[in-house]
C-alpha cells in the first residue's frame, strides 16, 4: 500500500485525499492519504515521523512551501528556480523536493487558452504559489509582470513586488493571477482587488478552489471577464506528484476524470457517525479516524470546550440553548473537509444541523441494539437519561425513527467497536466504487 499526504497549516477542506484515493483507485493501486497539521516550529519533526512511517512522500501546502527547503536532501532544478517545494519524495533515505505547482499551472492556463506569452500579467501575492506563477510567466515570455504584495518591502527580492497601488496605476492587465487565500474559505466574503482593477483586467486566473467561485471570480464572470478556479490545477500538481512517487507517467485522462467528479458543489468528504447515547459513536469514530488518516470531530467535546459542561448547560439554561449550540457545533463540522464526526444522540431533532452534516457527511447510524444499550449506558452525566432505564428505552423508541430518516448507511453495533468500524470501512468502500 502507498502512503502519502499533506502537510501544511490549516487542511480541514482539503480536497486533496479526495484526488489521490480516486487517483490511485482508478489506476488500480491501494493508498491512504493523510493530512498532517503542523506550525513551522514542528516541520522538521513532523517529516521525520512521516518518513520514519514509510511514507512514499507528502505534498506541502501553505504556509511551509518556502521554510521546508531547510528540511530536505535534494531540491529538484525547478524547485531550486522557484524558490518554493510543493512535493517531497522520500527515496533512498534521502528527501528529495520538487515543484508540480508550475506544472499544474501551466496545464490550467494552457486548457483555458490563457497565453502569457507576450502578455502583461499581474501576480496577487508574495508566497510560494506567487513564486510558481513568475517563474512560469518569465519562462513563457511574457511582456510585463508585476509581483503584487500587501507588503512589499517585507517579500522576497527576487520577486521585485510592489503594493496594490501599482494595479490602480495600470491601464490593462491580461492576465490577473490570484496566489493569495483572499477568498479562500473561511474568508469568502474577502475580494482581494477593487472592482475597478477587475474591469482592467482581460482574463484571471484564481488559484483558489474552495469556493470554486470565490467573489473575485464572480466579480469577474459578471463584468464579462475571462474566469477560471484552481481545481484542475489542484488535480494536475496532484498527478503530476503521483508520477514522482510511482514512477507512472501523468496521463491527463485520469486528471480529466477525477476534476470532473470534483466539479460538484460540496464533496461529501466527511463521515457523521449517528446513534444512541452508548452506541459506540466516539470510539468507532477515533478507530476510523486513524485506520482512513482522517481528522476526528466531536460535536459535544466542540460544545464543552467554548460553553463548559453539557450537565451544567441543561440545569443554567436548558435544552433550547443546548439545541443552539450544538447547530452551530454541527455548522462548523461540516465546513471541514475528510473528517469523522460523531454526533450527540440527540441531534437528528434539529433537522438544520442535520442538514449541514449530510451536505458535506456521508451519514451512519450505528445501531446497538436496545438490550446492550440498557446494560452497558452509564446514566450519569447525561442529563436526557436522568430518568434511567424508562427514559432510555422512551429515546430509543422516540429517536429511531429519526436517525433511519437521516442515515446514508445503517450498520448493526451488536460487536465490538473495530468491527464496526471495519464495517463502515466496507460499506463506504461499495458506495464510492
Amino acid at each position: 500500500m502507498i502512503k502519502a499526504g499533506l502537510i501544511g497549516g490549516k487542511l480541514s477542506h482539503s480536497l486533496s485525499p479526495q484526488i489521490h484515493e480516486k487517483y490511485w483507485r482508478l489506476s488500480g493501486m491501494l493508498g491512504r492519504y493523510a493530512l498532517i497539521e503542523t506550525d513551522e516550529r514542528h516541520l522538521k519533526e513532523r517529516l521525520d515521523e512521516i518518513q520514519a512511517l514509510g511514507f512514499a512522500g507528502v505534498n506541502v501546502t501553505i504556509p511551509h512551501k518556502t521554510a521546508v527547503m531547510r528540511c530536505l536532501d535534494v531540491i529538484s532544478p525547478e524547485a531550486d528556480a522557484i524558490g518554493a517545494v510543493n512535493t517531497i519524495h522520500f527515496r533512498s533515505g534521502k528527501r528529495i523536493g520538487h515543484n508540480t505547482d508550475y506544472f499544474g499551472l501551466k496545464s490550467l492556463l494552457d486548457r483555458n487558452g490563457f497565453t502569457l506569452t507576450g502578455s502583461r500579467v499581474a501576480i496577487l501575492g508574495s508566497g510560494g504559489a506567487a513564486r510558481c506563477a513568475l517563474a512560469l510567466c518569465r519562462d513563457e515570455q511574457a511582456a510585463e509582470v508585476l509581483v503584487v504584495s500587501r507588503s512589499p518591502e517585507k517579500a522576497d527580492a527576487m520577486l521585485n513586488a510592489v503594493g496594490y497601488e501599482a494595479l490602480d496605476a495600470s491601464d490593462r492587465i491580461d492576465l490577473l493571477i490570484n496566489a493569495t487565500p483572499s477568498g479562500m474559505f473561511p474568508h469568502t466574503g474577502e475580494c482581494p482587488v477593487s472592482d475597478a482593477v477587475i474591469q482592467k483586467c482581460e482574463n484571471i486566473a484564481d488559484m483558489i478552489y474552495n469556493p470554486a467561485r470565490t467573489l473575485l471570480l464572480q466579480k469577474a464572470a459578471k463584468l464579462g471577464k475571462g474566469a477560471v478556479n484552481g481545481l484542475w490545477m489542484l488535480c494536475a500538481q496532484a498527478i503530476k506528484a503521483q508520477e514522482i512517487w510511482t514512477g507512472r507517467p501523468f496521463e491527463e485522462p485520469i486528471c480529466r476524470t477525477i476534476y470532473e467528479g470534483l466539479k460538484e458543489p460540496v464533496p461529501r468528504s466527511n463521515i457523521v457517525l449517528i446513534g444512541m447515547p452508548g452506541s459506540g459513536k466516539s470510539t468507532v469514530g477515533q478507530i476510523l479516524a486513524e485506520r482512513l488518516f482522517y481528522r476526528f470531530a466531536d460535536t459535544d467535546a466542540m460544545i464543552e470546550a467554548q460553553h463548559g459542561l453539557i450537565q451544567t448547560i441543561f440545569d443554567t439554561q436548558g435544552e433550547a440553548v443546548f439545541r443552539d449550540m450544538e447547530l452551530k457545533a454541527a455548522r462548523q463540522a461540516a465546513c471541514r473537509q475528510n473528517c469523522v464526526v460523531s454526533t450527540g444522540g440527540g441531534i437528528v431533532q434539529t433537522g438544520a444541523a442535520m442538514d449541514a452534516l449530510k451536505e458535506t457527511g456521508i451519514v451512519v447510524y450505528i445501531d446497538r441494539p436496545l438490550e446492550k444499550l440498557l446494560n452497558e449506558v452509564d446514566i450519569s452525566g447525561r442529563p436526557l437519561l436522568a430518568g434511567g432505564r424508562q427514559q432510555l428505552i422512551a429515546l430509543f423508541q422516540k429517536r429511531r425513527a429519526l436517525y433511519r430518516q437521516y442515515a446514508d448507511v445503517v450498520i448493526d453495533n451488536s460487536g465490538s467497536a473495530r468491527q464496526c468500524a471495519e464495517q463502515i470501512i466496507q460499506k463506504l468502500e461499495d458506495i464510492r466504487k
